[in-house]
């Protein structure tokens, strides 16, 4: 069952998961030892640039806070840059989380809470938590489709939906998806956006209905009745042609007879 505010299928999510592997983020080598030169070159280098910073401030007389506080947005740079571990696929499971390209983002909130961070450390030491829960929130925020339900994760909860509770899915104009249970509640599934909904439903293995097919299904039956409709007008145009055309033949036919009648003077 959709929302009335469905709207065309697009195409297929450029965030699908690779087919070799079930939890929809694809696999890396885990491990520093897996790590190649160039990847471990960086780690040191970040690591290098910190015990500098540290250095020169205690040389400089710097506030404690301030030469600690570069910590955090080292160590979320740091754990980007170590390779993550090889997700082994499990059968009958699919993960749909947060796009890995999120991280990008927490980069960049990190390097700006830093700047904030420097200019007032002893009043904003605590902006430099936002990274480490924004690195929370792409790690845990996911829905898995697995034989058994839905299993839901989000920032400070987890929620397991059998699919005898789920009856259809609702596509709202904003948010995730949410999926329409037995009592007529809805739950939002995490993660899931309307880029990764043809994702969702090739994972439940038709658990849930397949919008996309009877969105085009119903835009054939549409384009199929314009075309019917357009042969009965464009027969009915033909026919009313016949009809002037025999009334003209007619009226024609009525003028020469007069013409021809006897007695007629010009």
């Amino acid at each position: 069952m959709s929302s009335p505010h469905q709207s065309v299928p697009p195409a297929k999510s450029s965030h699908t998961a690779d087919e070799t592997t079930a939890t929809g983020r694809p696999a890396r080598p885990g491990g520093l030892r897996a790590a190649g030169p160039g990847r471990l070159a960086a780690i040191a280098a970040v690591i290098l640039a910190y015990l500098i910073f540290v250095v020169v401030g205690t040389v400089q007389d710097w506030s404690l806070g301030l030469r600690i506080g570069l910590v955090v947005p080292t160590a979320v740079v740091v754990w980007l840059l170590i390779p993550r571990k090889a997700s082994a696929p499990t059968p009958g499971v699919h993960v749909i989380g947060v796009p890995r390209l999120a991280y990008i983002g927490v980069l960049v909130l990190a390097f700006c809470v830093f700047f904030a961070f420097v200019g007032w450390p002893i009043a904003l030491w605590w902006l430099l938590l936002a990274p480490v829960i924004a690195v929370w929130w792409v790690t845990r925020t996911h829905t898995t489709v697995s034989d058994t339900g839905l299993d839901l994760s989000t920032m400070v909860s987890a929620k397991h939906l059998d699919w005898a509770q789920v009856k259809g899915i609702s596509i709202p104009k904003r948010g995730y998806i949410r999926a329409r249970l037995a009592d007529d509640s809805e739950v939002a599934l995490p993660a899931v956006g309307y880029d990764r909904l043809r994702e969702l439903i090739e994972a439940s293995d038709g658990r849930l209905p397949d919008v996309f097919a009877a969105a085009e299904a119903a835009e054939a039956e549409r384009q199929a009745a314009e075309r019917a409709q357009a042969e009965a007008s464009a027969d009915n145009d033909n026919d009313n042609d016949t009809d002037a055309d025999a009334d003209a033949d007619a009226d024609a036919e009525n003028r020469t007879d007069e013409a021809e009648e006897p007695g007629t003077t010009r």
